[in-house]
């Protein structure tokens, strides 16, 4: 990024989609066309001038689309037709069992357990040596 200009809009990679769409931010709430979602300039902590797309609520502090500010549909897809989320939970299921051991016998000294219901009461114990 050699030419990176915190003041330029067009080099900000958080700014409004091309294509207009309904959006809601994280920190207000608000719903709005994304066309609305506004460049502001700030001062940094170095005391240096900072461009943001920002939400255009007053007094909120959202910014960024696809940061604090996202599309209400949940199948968006980009000016290019790519899906802004993809799921993976089908795969982090299959995976994630296999990290845990539910057969407490079956277990080796100092390996690890899925904790259940029953444990609520236990005091958490950390296997590893300090």
């Amino acid at each position: 990024m050699d030419n990176y200009n915190p003041l330029d809009p067009a080099g900000d990679l958080f700014g409004p989609p091309a294509l207009s769409t309904l959006v809601a931010c994280l920190h207000c709430g608000q719903e709005y066309e994304s066309y609305r979602i506004e460049w502001r300039v700030e001062t940094n902590a170095d005391g240096k001038p900072h461009g943001f797309w920002c939400c255009p609520v007053d007094g909120c502090d959202g910014m960024g689309f696809g940061f604090d500010i996202f599309p209400i549909d949940a199948e968006y897809r980009d000016e290019h037709g790519e899906l802004m989320w993809v799921s993976d939970a089908e795969d982090e299921d299959a995976d994630g069992d296999a990290l845990f051991i539910d057969d407490v016998d079956a277990l080796e000294p100092g390996e690890a357990r899925r904790p259940t219901a029953d444990d609520s009461d236990e005091p958490l114990t950390s296997t590893f040596a300090l």
